[in-house]
């Protein structure tokens, strides 16, 4: 993880603090850095990670890490905008998506290839599904196309590895 945050927050005392995020590790106003890995906090999913920062400020501070960029809430808003964060919610078209990438793992490869193929187009879709930059339609067509490139590739795995079998037999 080599996400990078510098930020300010007030406490419930009216002080200001700042707390830094470089790589896996968090420094409040200057301290000791400390790893944030074994601090993960319930309400992650596929394509954000959550971490409950321990301070002494009385606060409810968590990162929030997704696509490479981390957001610092403080007592559920977000310290940059203002605004409450509210976490991606994965659509419900995305299901159709994830039931095809399963279809096709016992389909056309299974095992770790297939499981990896066909994992990685679904971790592709689901930060597809939850890009706020991006039109409903054109995510849904995103996929698709992922869809189409990685049954692609999963015949051809399948035809590769169908092909090395036959010719050690």
């Amino acid at each position: 993880m080599a996400v990078q945050g510098n930020w300010n927050y007030v406490d419930p005392n009216g002080v200001w603090h700042n707390l830094t995020l470089e790589k896996s590790k968090v420094s409040i106003d200057g301290g000791a850095p400390f790893r944030i890995n074994k601090y993960r906090a319930p309400g992650g999913n596929m394509v954000e990670s959550v971490f409950q920062i321990p301070n002494e400020h009385n606060c409810d501070l968590k990162i929030n890490i997704r696509a490479g960029k981390a957001i610092l809430t403080h007592n559920g808003i977000d310290v940059q905008t203002g605004r409450t964060y509210t976490p991606p919610k994965m659509p419900g078209w995305i299901w159709v998506f994830y039931v095809l990438f399963i279809a096709e793992f016992f389909l056309i490869v299974g095992g770790a290839v297939g499981g990896g193929i066909f994992g990685s187009a679904a971790f592709i879709c689901s930060g597809l599904a939850v890009n706020d930059k991006m039109k409903t339609s054109t995510k849904i067509l995103a996929c698709i196309g992922v869809l189409i490139g990685f049954t692609a590739i999963g015949i051809l795995v399948a035809v590769l590895v169908q092909g090395a079998i036959g010719w050690l037999w």
